[in-house]
């Protein structure tokens, strides 16, 4: 159901890159941009927009019928752990269940050309895991001692002393 539900990450971000992307292209902005509308033509943006209004409210029913069903299985997987089975039949279950998941998600589903495709793809990506570049470059402040530091301070309360000393030897 997690794999599933990968889907829907994001999904509430759409509306902003329609809102970004429609306007980008009022007033014919060229420059680079990071919104994944980037590359759709106006027809398909045009039915995003309305696909992206008829199917929320589903998306976001469905998002809560998974989160009970999840509840759910967590519930009857307890008790059956507790109550039922030996150990072997637990480890056989537990390992045919992660074939199977690994199977359908990380072999079946990745190969091209094959239906389904994985959950979330379309024709553009709006759950990226990558994160924007920052421009502004980060500096960090040089150590005086070459000893380990917690917060800025030195573990060691004697190591500043100690190393001041030597300095005015």
């Amino acid at each position: 159901m997690i794999e599933e539900a990968k889907a829907i990450n994001g999904w509430e971000r759409i509306k902003d890159y329609i809102r970004d992307e429609k306007y980008a292209r009022s007033i014919d902005d060229k420059s680079a941009s990071i919104n994944p509308l980037k590359n759709i033509t106006s027809d398909e943006l045009s039915a995003l927009k309305v696909s992206y209004e008829n199917y929320t409210p589903y998306v976001r029913a469905f998002l809560i019928g998974i989160a009970l069903l999840q509840l759910l299985w967590d519930v009857m997987l307890v008790s059956t752990i507790l109550y039922y089975h030996i150990m072997v039949e637990k480890f056989i279950s537990g390992v045919i269940a992660i074939l199977t998941w690994f199977v359908t998600y990380r072999v079946w589903y990745t190969i091209p050309n094959i239906y389904p495709n994985l959950p979330g793809e379309g024709i553009f990506k709006y759950n990226n895991k990558t994160k924007p570049v920052s421009t502004t470059p980060t500096y960090r402040k040089k150590s005086s001692t070459n000893g380990k530091h917690f917060m800025g301070m030195p573990i060691n309360a004697n190591q500043d002393s100690e190393n001041g000393k030597e300095e005015t030897k």
